[in-house]
């Protein structure tokens, strides 16, 4: 398995990829062009066999100097659980100490149990302030991306 930068011809190759690991997950495909192409040095591919099986698309926040977001994160089904996730992390982790960031942030739908689960795994904690709202049992921030829509964002120091 191959790790790299993100490239503006790679965001076809994502969305195709997220359509898989995440049916019914839905985002305008352009976001993924414009990580690919504003953002390749903080977005990342991992390729196996010269094709795509996982991303991650991420930024340095341009308005809190210690902090690196990381926007989406997905693995072709036939190559989850295999660690290709938490490489992309690790690379991307790597990639934000060397311009200065010591955190990490991130949001994750409180109905995504898997998710939840492997973002605690690689070390991050919700950070909820303000109003909550139990979804499943889960504990989130009560309409973090607007109306109805809660969100439990994580956070982790590098």
């Amino acid at each position: 398995m191959k790790v790299r930068n993100a490239r503006d011809q790679d965001f076809m190759k994502c969305v195709e990829t997220i359509k898989l690991a995440w049916p019914g997950f839905a985002e305008r495909e352009s976001v993924y062009h414009v990580f690919c192409k504003h953002f390749s040095t903080t977005s990342f591919v991992a390729e196996s066999d010269q094709k795509i099986v996982a991303f991650l698309l991420g930024f340095l926040s341009q308005t809190d100097g210690r902090t690196a977001y990381v926007h989406l994160v997905a693995t072709h089904p036939k190559y989850q659980r295999r660690g290709i996730a938490r490489v992309l992390y690790e690379k991307f982790f790597e990639t934000a100490k060397k311009s200065g960031r010591n955190r990490v942030s991130l949001n994750v739908s409180p109905d995504n149990v898997a998710s939840l689960e492997f973002h605690r795994g690689l070390g991050f904690h919700p950070v909820l302030t303000g109003e909550t709202v139990i979804v499943g049992g889960v504990k989130a921030a009560k309409d973090y991306n607007g109306p109805n829509n809660h969100i439990v964002p994580f956070e982790k120091e590098i």
